[in-house]
Parts: C-alpha cells; structure tokens; sequence
C-alpha cells in the first residue's frame, strides 16, 4: 500500500511537469512508426509546453520537428530510433521570445547509421542533459547553424555519444556553431572527431574522447578547435591520430593525451597548432606508440604558452618542433611564452 501510494505521488508530480504525454498518443490505424504521434503530442503540449516520453521504443520514419518551443521530457529507456534515412531524427527550433528555459533532458536518440541523432538551434540560453547519441550518420548532436542566426549559451552536461555501426566514418559527436556556452561531462566514443568548435567563447570541462574502432581511428582528432577563445579544462584526448587540433586562439588547462596501444595506432600528433594563440599549461601527455609526435605548427601559429606539462616518453626528435621554438630541449615543467609565427 505504501508503494502504491509513493507511485501515486509520483505520477502526480509528473503531471504537474508536462503538458502532454506521447503515452496518451497511441499509432493511428495505418501507422507504422511513432514519428507522427509524437508530433501530436508536442502540438498538444502548446508553445513553451513540456512533452513527457515514456520509457520505450520509438521508431522514427520521419524527422521530428519542434518549432512550438516545446521542452522535451525523456525517461531514460525512451529510445528514439531512426527507422529511414533523414536529416536527423529530431531537429529543435527554439524561438520564443522571453522563454530562457527551454531544455531536451534524458533518453536515447538513435541515428542507426541513417540519420544524424539531433540539430538544436534559435534560443537564448537552452539546456540539454543527460541524454545519449548513437550512431548518428554524419553527426551526433549539432547546435546551431553556419548560415543563419543560431542563438547563444547551451548548457549541456552528462551527454554520450557512441557509435557501433560500420560505415560511420568522417563524422562528428558533438559540432556546435553556437559561442558562449558550457558543455561539461561529454563523454564521446568511436566518432572521427569527437568534438568540434566552430564558434567562440566556449567552455569545455572534463570532456572524454576516444576511440577503438580501426574505421574510425584512421584519421580521427579528438578536438578539433576552429573557434575563437576555446577553453579545455580538465579534458582528455584518448587514443586518437591527432589529440588536440588547434585553428584559432585556445587555452588548455590540466588536460591530458594518451594512446592506447592495444589498437596498434602508430604515429600520431598530440597537438597540431595551425593559427592562433595557444596556451596549454598543467598537462599530461603520454607516448605509448612506437612513433608520435608532440607538437607541430604551421606557419600561421600564433604565440605559444607553454608551462608546467608534464611528458612523458617522447623522445626529442618527436618534440624537435616545441623544443626549437622553446630554445632549449623539452622537459617536464618545460616554461616558455615564445612567438611561433616569425
């Protein structure tokens, strides 16, 4: 009877937080998959709602698409799977106007190697957590636009992206095109790029890239930084050809790099710096390949500021590059602030 009463408690709580359940939505004759009643649902929900998914399996024939500013609620066992090839399985759309709560919470979005998982864009400060994404077909999770106005300030943490599907390779976990926004505890596994930053002023804290698939590993990067003013925190490149690819001002504080030899992948990059300022300071960045190289720079690198990193069995031809423009050999708690475009 307790028990009873507790579920009682709970449902009621619940209702008091969504405005629609696809549960109350069942298929209508001669519908196969669910993409169609989910959309009744978020339609009933009614702008700024929140739509509840209960726990389950959701075939998805055709792209969702949320303009109405509806929040989406997810148990999480609802699997939202891609059934047909299609854009993505869920595109979010928030505008609405003085609506500073907007949020995707839970569940699991399946591109199933047809589909990317999910594109969210339009919003002033959005939140998206505890959510997985799965094989997802040319990207996992995407924020925004390179064409049109895309928003600002996701707050996404506790996300996963995994992929275990063949025919996957080239694509990216997480690529945001949104600036000014946080995303901590990212953990990304067996996506080419794990993650890529093409805005500016984004945070990234404890973030976990890596890789185990031959497919994948070939030519994959762990973080792929092309916007202005990235910062790493506490972040960890793990197994991945190139660790740290660096193509406009970044700071990296305590993050580290390791190659894992078990997957045979030999001679890879741990910092490759193309353009910019980049400062990296407290790290720990391991060789555990036959062949690797520690940093490599091109001829529009800006300044580099290096301190207090800690190496570990690289030998110096593999860190010619930063000892030259330190001027003196690398070491562990190597110091140095140097300009590498002369």
């Amino acid at each position: 009877m307790a028990m009873f009463a507790t579920a009682i408690a709970l449902a009621t709580q619940l209702l008091g937080m969504v405005d629609a359940s696809v549960g109350d939505f069942p298929r209508l004759d001669g519908e196969t998959g669910d993409s169609s009643r989910i959309m009744r649902a978020v339609n009933a929900a009614g702008k700024g709602g929140v739509v509840w998914f209960p726990r389950g399996e959701y075939d998805i024939g055709s792209m969702l698409v949320v303009t109405n500013s509806s929040s989406l609620l997810l148990h999480k066992s609802a699997h939202l799977k891609a059934v047909s090839e299609m854009p993505f399985v869920l595109k979010y759309e928030g505008r609405t106007p003085g609506d500073h709560n907007l949020f995707i919470k839970g569940g699991d979005v399946d591109g199933n190697g047809l589909a990317g998982c999910a594109h969210v864009s339009g919003f002033r400060h959005f939140t998206m957590s505890d959510t997985t994404f799965r094989n997802g077909k040319g990207v996992g999770l995407q924020c925004g636009d390179p064409t049109v106005d895309c928003g600002y300030e996701i707050v996404a943490c506790n996300l996963y992206f995994i992929c275990y599907k063949q025919g996957l390779a080239g694509n990216v976990g997480l690529l945001t095109y949104i600036g000014d926004s946080h995303f901590t505890d990212i953990v990304v596994v067996d996506y080419t790029t794990g993650i890529r930053d093409m805005k500016w002023s984004n945070r990234f804290t404890r973030c976990h890239v890596w890789g185990a698939k031959p497919e994948v590993l070939k030519n994959s990067v762990a973080f792929d930084l092309r916007g202005a003013d990235a910062v790493l925190t506490d972040c960890y490149a793990d197994t991945s050809m190139t660790g740290f690819l660096v193509k406009n001002a970044a700071r990296v504080f305590n993050c580290s790099y390791f190659n894992n030899w078990v997957f045979r992948m030999d001679n890879p990059t741990v910092f490759r710096h193309e353009y910019g300022r980049l400062v990296v300071t407290g790290g720990q960045f391991s060789k555990c390949s036959p062949n690797a190289t520690l940093y490599s720079c091109g001829e529009k690198a800006g300044e580099l500021v290096w301190r207090d990193n800690s190496i570990g069995g690289f030998s110096e031809k593999e860190m010619a590059v930063l000892s030259r423009k330190l001027g003196k050999p690398a070491s562990s708690g190597a110091s140095a602030v140097l300009k590498l475009a002369e």
